[in-house]
């Protein structure tokens, strides 16, 4: 290697134009009852992921915890094997499971190498058709939920993250519930029979495959859920429309006794994804709070000391969208903090952000992405984050076309049309 070469790490290198990325789309197929298969053949390992999506998060329950214990219960045993034999069976050929339940969908996940997924899909055919929800099983499962309730109540950063979407959306809105002790107690393994049944069907699932990929694999997939004998209920169609209450005060504060550090939520409600101001806002979140290099962190960790960490992000979900801050703060210095945020979102508003700056955030934005599209599981991710809102792939056409061409004024025009300090909500966990 060269000795006389000296690089220069004071000039950042120029932005590369991302141009057209050649993104592997995912392929169609619908099984023989009308479940649709997306499926992403990618990949240079015999490995492969069946992913099950279900209609079936917070937005459908009928009462608060139904749709996550459901989905969790699911692994817990079937008409035909206990708990520990399914565990037992799937690491016996090293596949791995994964549920998952969120506020519009629950997942079903499995992991396996492509050779032994036929040995695993009567396993996951078991956990979604035929739950047996074991009493026992339950106990113990509600038991350990509700302790871990009350441990993390004590902390003001859970308090503040399970309170503040009420603000937004109200409390008998899904989104917005605030969780209570007694909703453990109320709970029942009919409760989760019932959602079970309504929500588990063919007609509320779709199935997103990626790895190595063949004929015979999506044949299996649809031996096991493509046929006319796995019944549901009948089609459920578009989520009823639920009218959310945000709260008519913008500033709360939930005293939390001898708490030395304050929890700090500030926000306001968005648009769905599809907006069309989406994609612009994302990059102005970016600019605020959306990595280490953002203007929160330069501030209040860097320069002002109040803070181990603070952020910024926008939440998008089927039906609503969100934009927050968060950070957790000496208690003594929580309202030098909220000058300073406040501070940083008049100066998005008024001023536009040097070109420097914004160079440093499309550079980032841009690699963020490419490594967002490694791997046959990344690229199925990146698949599943437009289908579940409606959307195509020229959603990332259009995302990298904004990067390329946006503008410091346009920047600055939509912070100043989203985050004018009137429209923002605040909450404060923590002691007096």
């Amino acid at each position: 290697m060269p000795t006389n070469v000296t690089l220069d790490r004071h000039t950042m290198p120029a932005l590369a134009k991302a141009g057209k990325i050649d993104i592997t789309h995912a392929a169609t197929h619908k099984l023989p009852n009308g479940v649709p298969v997306y499926y992403v053949n990618a990949g240079t390992q015999d490995v492969v992921r069946i992913e099950l999506i279900f209609r079936a998060g917070a937005y459908q329950q009928e009462m608060a915890l139904q749709a996550d214990t459901t989905n969790a219960m699911l692994e817990e045993g079937t008409k035909k094997h206990s708990a520990e034999e399914i565990a037992s069976l799937l690491d016996y050929y090293g596949s791995f499971l994964e549920t998952g339940s969120q506020q519009d969908y629950s997942t079903v996940t499995i992991y396996s190498l492509g050779k032994h997924v036929g040995k695993v899909l009567p396993v996951l055919e078991e956990l979604i058709k035929e739950p047996s929800f074991p009493q026992t099983e339950f106990d113990v499962y509600i038991k350990n939920k509700k302790q871990r309730f009350m441990v993390d109540g004590g902390k003001v950063r859970v308090i503040a993250a399970r309170n503040f979407p009420a603000m937004f959306f109200g409390d008998a809105h899904p989104y917005g519930h605030v969780t209570r002790i007694d909703e453990f107690d109320t709970l029942t393994t009919k409760h989760l029979q019932t959602f079970h049944q309504k929500h588990y069907s063919p007609t509320d699932c779709a199935i997103i495959i990626a790895g190595q990929i063949n004929d015979n694999l999506l044949k299996l997939v649809g031996d096991y859920f493509g046929s006319a004998s796995w019944k549901g209920a009948a089609a459920n169609g578009t989520d009823k429309a639920i009218e959310a209450k945000p709260s008519p005060e913008k500033k709360h504060f939930i005293e939390k006794k001898g708490a030395v550090q304050s929890a700090i939520k500030l926000g306001r409600p968005m648009f769905l994804k599809s907006h069309p101001d989406s994609i612009p806002f994302q990059i102005v979140n970016v600019v605020l709070g959306g990595y280490f290099g953002s203007r929160l962190m330069s501030n209040i960790r860097e320069d002002k000391g109040y803070t181990y960490g603070i952020g910024s992000g926008v939440t998008f979900l089927k039906n609503a969208g969100y934009f927050q801050i968060s950070s957790e703060v000496g208690g003594d210095v929580c309202s030098k903090a909220l000058v300073e945020v406040y501070k940083e979102l008049d100066r998005l508003c008024t001023t536009p952000v040097p070109q420097e700056e914004l160079q440093l955030v499309k550079n980032y934005l841009l690699g963020n992405f490419m490594r967002s599209m490694d791997g046959p599981f990344a690229l199925a991710e990146r698949f599943k984050h437009i289908w579940l809102h409606g959307l195509d792939y020229t959603y990332y056409e259009k995302y990298l076309q904004t990067l390329n061409d946006i503008t410091a004024p346009q920047l600055q025009a939509i912070a100043a049309k989203y985050l004018q300090k009137q429209d923002i909500y605040e909450l404060v966990v923590g002691g007096k």
